[in-house]
């Protein structure tokens, strides 16, 4: 008989997924003896090179701008650009194994299939099972785990309450839910990566696949491609007859490989959507799950939460994805494939959310947490996996300290597990630094110079349609006038009607009730109109300006859209589409939502050359110049673009390098500095090479009583967070200088400056 191979953990992860992957790495980075097991060859879950599901988030294709998860999630996606700049998913698994494998605290068992967990007295206690590649068996002990499997195994295994399906709508209040409660589920899904191949190239059916010979033999879902695709289909989905994807796993791999082949003989072989020189070059043999059981924690996150962004004291994450509520039965559904229910801004989850309320000492993250069966259209996501991962680690490393259960953690540990979440340059929307120990906090800071809020007119107009709009930062809330620049395109004087507008967030376009309204006459031609506004203090982040009219009036734009403005249109028909009606906007008051945010994100693959262009807004000259880039924003107590710009930006009209000070009154003795850098978190996923906006090289200075000495000097920086440690140096001022910028940026940009 094979001798078992014991060893001992402070905490031990099940389930090698991207949530997995991120809560080893960040409780082991915090001083935890961690134990990864995996049960497939490869680290990333639904995310993992034989899959291939992109790690999206709260972002959602920008609907919600600039909010790219940060921290250790965000470092995984660089290194994973650098591997694989055209976004194919086919790295994922190689960058995690490497991740991981930097971390001395951190032991990786890839191929390891757990067959039985131990528990008593309301804990775990161990897991054994056999890993294939080795033939070698284990027995794995902790003091902690996390249930980071998808299909919630470990806690199922030891007895945990968990749901699978749909409550009903009456339970939590829930619009999206079914009247009944029932087993249905959201299905798992196959995906394949296609290529041109320059030439003609066959394709004939396999004779075990599905025919398909019409759109409609697919209804909803075939006449969603109507050219050539890279990768495919979300919709090609199915949870089984019986709505059991643990169960039926092998009989939905089977029908959805036969669904699958269909479709692309049907697509490919159809003149209409010119595939002629297209083939397959892969065809993923596992199954994506998008949900099976859901462990109940001490609080069930639900639709009410997210649409209303309720704010949790004990947050530790965000997420933003619209809430993507799948059919049940799959591709075999007659009806729309999902609803895509939007909200107005991004929602946090609580970390009562994140563990068991059965255990004392099992953590989750993943599909498996505690949320409703419509929430989690909302969390399943990679991205929101990897983040809620991210404050899982942080959380076990304090429950390892203090000696605590889970629930005792979330209750007396919550400040500092939020505070090391964000000094690990993540992001929680409402929660700000405030560590003791950042001597940044009570500096003075300075710079060489600021840039101030203007714009410049790009010389192109832009037709007004129904209604156009632009929002801003208004730091202090003076507004003394605006200049608009205008072209009737009539004979004759037409009206316009310009409004100005409070504005909580970036997608809170609404004219409905104005601060200041003008009712004016354009003559015909080229003009710029004049408003003198005198708003004397705007009580709101953003300022928005509305400008209608009945009349063919074209407003100009601008060159650029700087860094916290955006830009709206009229569009009623956007949440309201007959051809689309599982698309929706849902308000925590329930009005519609006729004005929407101007999507004008870029993306980072060379396979779109002109994804780097920025995109325009409309043009407005603002008096006062508003100045949100201040040099003091560096320590707001905020790492991340929210509602505000919340960085520091030089003067682009003064040459690199530009510099920021922070001196102190008295002397400070520092061993590291923490800096965050902006790389364009309005992106989907970081750039494959890095863009305008983020530094290149720079160095760190330190006043000393023998002069300025150099502590940090870095040549070609490409990451968002970096920590500087060095020797010891007591001082009473620190530089940062801002020497170059990729891609021939002409501006100094920083987030975030922490002194320790």
């Amino acid at each position: 008989m094979q001798d078992v191979i014991r060893k001992r953990f402070d905490l031990i992860v099940v389930g090698g997924g991207v949530g997995g992957v991120i809560a080893a790495v960040s409780a082991a980075r915090h001083g935890l003896h961690v134990g990864l097991v995996n049960d497939r060859p490869g680290l990333g879950g639904n995310a993992s090179s034989d899959i291939g599901v992109s790690i999206d988030g709260a972002i959602c294709f920008n609907h919600f701008p600039n909010m790219r998860e940060g921290g250790p999630l965000e470092e995984l996606k660089e290194q994973i650009a650098a591997l694989d700049p055209f976004q194919d998913c086919q790295q994922n698994s190689t960058a995690m194994f490497f991740f991981c494998e930097r971390e001395k605290n951190l032991e990786v068992f890839n191929e390891l299939h757990i067959v039985t967990a131990q528990h008593a007295s309301g804990r775990v206690q161990s897991i054994a099972g056999h890993q294939a590649s080795t033939e070698l068996a284990f027995e794995l002990s902790a003091d902690q785990f996390v249930d980071a499997t998808g299909d919630g195994c470990l806690a199922a295994w030891c007895a945990c309450t968990y749901r699978m399906g749909r409550e009903s709508r009456a339970e939590y209040d829930e619009s999206l839910a079914p009247e009944q409660a029932d087993n249905a589920i959201m299905g798992s899904s196959l995906l394949f990566r296609a290529s041109d191949r320059g030439q003609p190239v066959d394709f004939v059916k396999p004779a075990w696949a599905y025919t398909y010979t019409r759109d409609e033999d697919l209804p909803y879902r075939l006449q969603m491609q109507r050219g050539p695709i890279r990768c495919g289909f979300w919709w090609l989905e199915y949870a089984g007859d019986g709505n059991n994807p643990i169960a039926e796993h092998e009989a939905i791999r089977r029908e959805l490989l036969k669904v699958l082949y269909g479709v692309w003989a049907y697509l490919k072989n159809d003149p209409s959507r010119n595939m002629r020189t297209w083939a397959l070059d892969s065809v993923t043999i596992l199954p994506a799950k998008r949900e099976s059981r859901r462990i109940l924690g001490d609080y069930v996150l639900t639709q009410d939460d997210i649409v209303t962004s309720r704010p949790f004291d004990d947050a530790v994450a965000y997420g933003g994805w619209n809430i993507d509520v799948h059919v049940p039965g799959g591709f075999k559904a007659k009806g729309p494939p999902n609803v895509h229910a939007h909200f107005p801004w991004v929602f946090t989850i609580p970390l009562r959310c994140l563990y068991a309320r059965d255990l004392e000492n099992l953590w989750l993250v993943g599909r498996d947490t505690s949320v409703s069966h419509v929430a989690l259209g909302a969390t399943r996501l990679q991205g929101t996996i990897g983040a809620t991962g991210h404050a899982v680690g942080v959380a076990a490393a304090w429950a390892q300290w203090a000696k605590l259960s889970t629930r005792e953690t979330a209750r007396q540990c919550i400040r500092g597990i939020q505070q090391d979440v964000l000094k690990d340059g993540s992001f929680i929307p409402g929660i700000r630094n405030e560590d003791p120990g950042d001597h940044a906090r009570c500096a003075t800071v300075t710079a060489t110079s600021e840039k101030t809020l203007t714009l410049e007119p790009g010389g192109e107009y832009e037709p007004i349609g129904r209604g156009r709009a632009i929002s801003f930062p208004l730091p202090g809330g003076r507004l003394d006038r605006l200049v608009i620049p205008l072209r009737n395109n009539e004979a004759k004087p037409v009206a316009v009607r310009l409004q100005v507008a409070r504005a909580a967030h970036p997608n809170d376009f609404d004219p409905s009730s104005p601060v200041a309204t003008l009712e004016c006459s354009v003559a015909p031609g080229c003009q710029s109109i004049a408003w003198p506004c005198g708003i004397k203090q705007l009580d709101s982040p953003l300022c928005a300006l509305f400008v209608t009219t009945a009349a063919t009036v074209d407003w100009m734009e601008a060159r650029d859209t700087p860094s916290g403005v955006f830009a709206g249109e009229f569009a009623p028909e956007h949440f309201a589409n007959p051809d689309w009606p599982h698309v929706f906007m849902l308000t925590a008051d329930g009005r519609p939502r006729p004005w929407v945010r101007k999507p004008h994100h870029r993306t980072a693959s060379p396979a779109n050359p002109h994804g780097r262009e920025r995109k325009r807004c409309p043009m407005v000259m603002i008096e006062p110049s508003p100045r949100p880039y201040q040099a003091a924003n560096v320590i707001s107590g905020c790492s991340h673009a929210n509602v505000l710009p919340d960085l520091w930006i030089s003067d682009p009209s003064q040459p690199l390098p530009q510099a920021i000070t922070l001196s102190w009154d008295k002397p400070q003795t520092l061993t590291s500095v923490q800096l965050v850098f902006d790389n364009d978190s309005d992106m989907n996923h970081p750039a494959s090479a890095p863009v305008e906006t983020l530094v290149k090289a720079y160095q760190v200075q330190a006043a000393t009583a023998d002069g300025m000495r150099t502590v940090v000097q870095v040549d070609d920086n490409r990451e968002r967070f970096r920590v500087h440690t060095f020797e010891a140096v007591t001082t009473r001022a620190i530089t940062i200088c801002v020497e170059q910028v990729h891609a021939n940026g002409r501006e100094a940009r920083l987030f975030e400056v922490r002194c320790y």
